[in-house]
């Protein structure tokens, strides 16, 4: 005659409690992940969000310069405690120029260049221009403690 069983055995019991605690530690380290890459993306919206308020003002991103956040919101109407929290956050301003052409330069070297090709007394050079027609590209860099983002700029003079 059969025995009749009537529970489980201890080795069963412990490979039941082995496979649980693997399933809970991979769920935990899942969490921890995400967690860190919530954190992580979280604080890089901010410092987005900073940088547009550099974006946003004519006045700041072609010099190198130390300011704190509320000159830069300064004729925004914000709340008075947003205002002194932002004047807390110190930024610096980093301005790179990476490239500036002058117009009137170039004009003047391709018209020398024809006249030359040409060796013609009659080719006249042609500088009636009274305002400097320059582009200046160059690289702006806001630093917020140890966070930083930069993003190019083009000032046509």
């Amino acid at each position: 005659m059969p025995k009749n069983r009537s529970g489980f055995t201890l080795i069963e019991v412990l490979v039941s409690v082995m496979i649980i605690s693997v399933v809970i530690a991979a769920l935990l380290q899942l969490f921890s992940t995400n967690s860190h890459s919530f954190s992580s993306v979280h604080e890089k919206i901010l410092q987005t969000n900073k940088t547009s308020l550099l974006l946003g003002n004519k006045i700041y991103g072609y010099e190198k310069k130390r300011i704190d956040l509320a000159e830069l919101v300064k004729d925004f109407n914000i709340d008075d405690t947003l205002r002194r929290k932002l004047k807390q956050e110190k930024v610096e301003i980093i301005y790179t120029e990476l490239m500036n052409i002058d117009f009137d330069a170039a004009a003047a070297s391709i018209a020398e260049e024809e006249q030359t090709a040409q060796q013609n007394d009659e080719a006249v050079i042609n500088e009636t221009s009274e305002a400097t027609n320059a582009l200046e590209v160059g690289k702006t860099t806001m630093r917020i403690g140890d966070q930083s983002s930069g993003f190019l700029r083009v000032k046509i003079q």
